[in-house]
């Protein structure tokens, strides 16, 4: 009998079994793609550059992933800086060019957007906790967010950058976001300052040659005790084991199971005895953002040449952010964005080329002309992958993550869950995946010496 089958081989699952494995415990790791990562997966263009699909930026707060990155020898990269170029509020689009370090070194543009920030975490943590409080503002709590940063924000950056992290995060316009479900993702975890527009000047890095390197390597160390193309369908459990079934019919017993997927798939499965009811309830309500990634390539960086960082946002439009990720300045030039939300669903429907033109001419809107050539294009459809079913990370619906979403951790019997969405710290990011598969690890070590 094994000590432990995980099951997913994102960050959390490699992360769980790398670390039973170098304990020499007796593991299998099953992963019902042809490669691991999960939510992290890189692809090579045709001239040989490599992108990141999914996860991608890092700053040094995320220690245990920058550890992993460390451990591995591979290089980072800052975010390029320069001009950003915006696209303002209005009927019609107007382009402006601001000259970005200045504006975000200013002494008074630094401390409005700090000021706001520290409002934010304030009401979070006074709305959790002070129910009179909440329940006597529960008219001003339903505000439009875009209301209370207006009123709040003075400098038109500081109003921008908030605004650009909160629209990271929500599937829906913020236009539809109350006030208060802001405050709900603030007090998840949600870190504010690194979703704030990505800069070399905030410390904001990318893996040269692609993230999904940090994954292959674990998968590397596994050997055989890692089985890709392996569709799990059943987790029984009797006595002191558990039987985790694939859909081929091969059977796996140990003493500990790792489900490491987040709560939309770990509740797809046919259990026995059945989850609680309040898991799933939860999984229904922690729905998956839906995101399709782009890039396009340009023969050269042309927009450098301007002294344009290649950042773009929009507060309208399919676009609403890009982002320089040009490893070689020789080279050419590689812009990456997203289309997000309501954008997404309705262009998932559409072939890749037409969704190369629509992001094209999204560019071409904010950059001018130049952008209306790119040599490559590629996309990953997130929502459409059978296995990951959307990303970045769960949305959790108001009042969730307080009442019911903080116990999605919580083992059940003999299955302890990992990934980003049960992480009590950096919920949501790779960092809180990286953490949430080490703790899974260190609890079933604990069970294992008892």
């Amino acid at each position: 009998m094994l000590d432990c089958v995980i099951v997913g081989a994102g960050l959390a699952g490699l992360c769980a079994a790398t670390q039973l494995a170098q304990r020499g415990k007796e593991i299998v790791l099953l992963e019902a793609q042809d490669r691991v990562g999960g939510r992290v997966a890189s692809t090579m263009l045709q001239r040989g550059e490599v992108v990141d699909l999914g996860g991608q930026w890092l700053t040094s707060s995320h220690d245990r992933l920058m550890a992993l990155v460390d451990d591995d020898g591979l290089s980072t990269t800052p975010a390029n800086s320069g001009k950003l170029t915006l696209v303002r509020h209005g009927q019609v689009r107007a382009v402006a060019q601001s000259d970005t370090a200045t504006e975000k070194t200013s002494p008074f543009a630094i401390a409005d957007l700090g000021q706001g920030l520290m409002r934010l975490r304030r009401l979070a943590e006074r709305s959790a906790t002070d129910e009179i409080w909440t329940a006597a503002n529960a008219a001003w709590l339903d505000q439009p967010v875009e209301q209370w940063v207006s009123s709040n924000l003075r400098t038109p950056s500081g109003r921008r950058d908030i605004l650009a992290a909160m629209n990271a995060v929500f599937e829906e316009p913020l236009e539809k976001i109350q006030l208060r479900q802001a405050l709900v993702k603030v007090r998840e975890g949600i870190d504010m300052e690194n979703l704030i527009a990505a800069s070399g000047e905030i410390g904001q890095v990318r893996v040269l040659g692609g993230l999904a390197q940090v994954c292959e390597k674990m998968a590397a160390e596994l050997g055989d005790q890692l089985r890709l193309g392996q569709v799990v369908k059943t987790i029984n459990q009797h006595d002191d084991a558990a039987t985790v079934i694939t859909e081929d019919g091969q059977q796996y017993e140990a003493s500990s199971v790792v489900m490491a997927l987040p709560p939309w798939l770990a509740t797809d499965f046919e259990y026995e005895p059945p989850l609680e009811p309040w898991r799933k309830e939860t999984a229904k309500k922690t729905p998956p953002g839906n995101v399709i990634r782009c890039y396009v390539a340009y023969e050269h960086p042309w927009w450098r040449e301007e002294g344009l960082s290649g950042q773009m946002s929009a507060d309208d439009g399919p676009v609403r952010v890009t982002f320089d990720v040009t490893d070689d300045a020789e080279g050419r030039g590689i812009l990456t964005g997203f289309f997000e939300g309501g954008e997404a669903s309705m262009l998932t429907k559409f072939s890749q080329s037409m969704r190369k033109r629509v992001f094209r001419d999204a560019l071409v809107s904010v950059f001018g002309a130049q952008a209306a050539n790119p040599v490559e294009y590629v996309d990953c459809d997130w929502g459409a992958e059978p296995f990951t079913r959307g990303s970045h990370g769960a949305h959790f619906a108001p009042g969730v993550w307080s009442v019911s979403g903080q116990q999605l951790g919580k083992p059940f019997g003999l299955v302890h869950f990992a990934g980003a969405e049960y992480a009590a710290k950096f919920n949501g990011y790779m960092e809180g995946a990286v953490r949430s598969g080490n703790e899974a690890a260190a609890a079933i070590l604990r069970l294992l010496c008892a």
